[in-house]
């Protein structure tokens, strides 16, 4: 069987047996959050397994005729992964590995813990179906259960501000996924196929209404990867959202959606086509949203509410390397994916770590002087704030500099001034990851910190570790994308 459905099946069966571990929490006392966190670490630790062990591209369509090495399946759909998708299917498992560990250390007792791990493995076996899905209905199905599980983590606080957050998430992700639909059904009436590589013959045999069905489908996918001018919901979704939820949705949610976009551009790239109208609105897109990004990351107090900004800022770096339609370009993407993931979710984590009640809340003035006192925690700080901005020897250095190659090796003169629009902005980036430095690592405070165990910060310690390995040895991990 192929590793993709192993691991597909193990994620579920994680799922479910953590919602039955949990029947049992009077019996499991106080180590219960410990014990269902080791549980749903343990099925993700044995799907990073299989897949390490099983490393390689997977085709699987209901015709033999379409690949080689075919599996026929009984609703027929068509998978398709390749060394790109690996990568990205790694990330998603190693940050959900990092987030169960990190939750089993730091959830409540009072929380509803199986829940929690439910959604979270349902929401990371989802994410890797969209990466490998190979036609449109695939890619909606595995879609909409990731959207379902993120609204429940979203939500999870139970404060009115995640609700609202939860509530607002949910009506524009509805309407990116009718938009996304309405798209599809031109793709299919016009050439009575929904596979992701025919998406080209559209564009041959019916060229405007291709570039309408195209821009829809890129449009719906948009709303979820927080894109302008649907980028609203991100920071209230995951500003609300507990650390936990930030680190996980924050880096697999939006992250696989723009993969998504990844593999709808991608069968443009292999024939070799180039779609002038579409990279335009693309690079506007992009430019607009990398702007929004940055320029809303500068006024935000709250740590949290400025990450998700920032988020907004790399998918516009992204987007833009995307509309280059070159190899070249979707390398940089899936390697910056890679990194910022890493990064991302590490930090998000580190708000939730430290001695003050007041962590939770990730106020800047609340976290004011708080590494100066906890000495591994500034530390934890400033790295990460120096592997945002693309500081060496993080991995964000080289897939940075990769993003701004594919612009200024783009074919249209336009990129040119798309790469310099890029560096500007990431030059900007500095400005308020210094004040995150600034704040909490040089800054006094009065309010003492109480240290807590070293262990809570191993989980985001363990991803900044790749990130810096990535980036003193990039080729490892080009090596797989190559």
């Amino acid at each position: 069987m192929a590793w993709l459905s192993t691991v597909l099946e193990i994620q579920f069966a994680g799922a479910m047996v953590v919602l039955i571990a949990d029947m049992a929490k009077s019996k499991l006392g106080s180590r219960r959050s410990l014990i269902i966190g080791g549980i749903a670490a343990a099925f993700l630790l044995l799907s990073l397994v299989e897949l390490i062990t099983s490393w390689g591209p997977i085709c699987i369509q209901p015709l033999a005729n379409v690949c080689p090495q075919s599996l026929t399946y009984f609703l027929a759909s068509v998978y398709s992964v390749d060394k790109l998708g690996n990568l990205v299917i790694l990330t998603v498992l190693l940050a959900g590995l990092a987030v169960a560990v990190y939750t089993a250390l730091t959830l409540s007792q009072k929380d509803n813990i199986g829940t929690f791990y439910a959604l979270m493995m349902l929401l990371v076996s989802c994410s890797i179906g969209v990466i490998s899905a190979g036609d449109f209905l695939t890619l909606f199905l595995f879609w909409e259960g990731l959207s379902i599980a993120a609204y429940g983590l979203v939500s999870f606080g139970r404060r009115d501000i995640s609700l609202e957050a939860a509530m607002k998430y949910f009506f524009l992700a509805g309407a990116g996924s009718l938009v996304y639909l309405l798209g599809v059904a031109l793709v299919y009436s016009s050439i009575g196929s929904i596979n992701l590589a025919a998406l080209p013959l559209l564009l041959a045999s019916n060229g405007p209404i291709g570039i309408v069905a195209l821009l829809m489908i890129l449009v719906g996918i948009g709303v979820e990867v927080a894109i302008f001018p649907v980028h609203t919901w991100l920071p209230d979704a995951y500003g609300a959202a507990p650390p936990q939820i930030g680190a996980l949705n924050g880096r697999v949610v939006d992250e696989t959606l723009l993969f998504a976009m990844l593999k709808v551009i991608q069968p443009f790239v292999v024939q070799g086509s180039v779609l002038q109208g579409i990279q335009v609105t693309l690079v506007a897109l992009a430019v607009l949203t990398m702007l929004i990004g940055n320029f809303g990351a500068l006024g935000q107090g709250n740590l949290r509410r400025m990450l998700s900004f920032s988020s907004i800022a790399q998918m516009g770096y992204m987007l833009a390397a995307l509309s280059t339609f070159s190899v070249l370009g979707l390398v940089a993407v899936t390697f910056q994916i890679w990194n910022h993931g890493l990064v991302k979710a590490n930090f998000f984590m580190l708000t939730g770590v430290g001695g003050r009640k007041e962590f939770e809340d990730a106020d800047l003035e609340k976290l004011k002087g708080a590494g100066r006192q906890n000495r591994p925690l500034g530390i934890l700080y400033t790295a990460s704030s120096l592997a945002m901005v693309g500081s060496p020897p993080f991995g964000m250095f080289w897939s940075e500099i990769l993003i701004v190659q594919s612009l200024l090796l783009a074919s249209t003169p336009l990129f040119t001034w798309v790469a310099l629009v890029v560096v500007a902005n990431i030059v900007l980036s500095i400005v308020y990851y210094y004040r995150v430095i600034n704040t909490v690592v040089f800054s006094e405070s009065a309010e003492p910190v109480t240290n807590k165990p070293s262990r809570d910060m191993l989980p985001p310690s363990f991803l900044l570790g790749l990130s810096v390995i990535s980036g003193l040895i990039p080729a490892l991990i080009l090596g797989l994308l190559l």
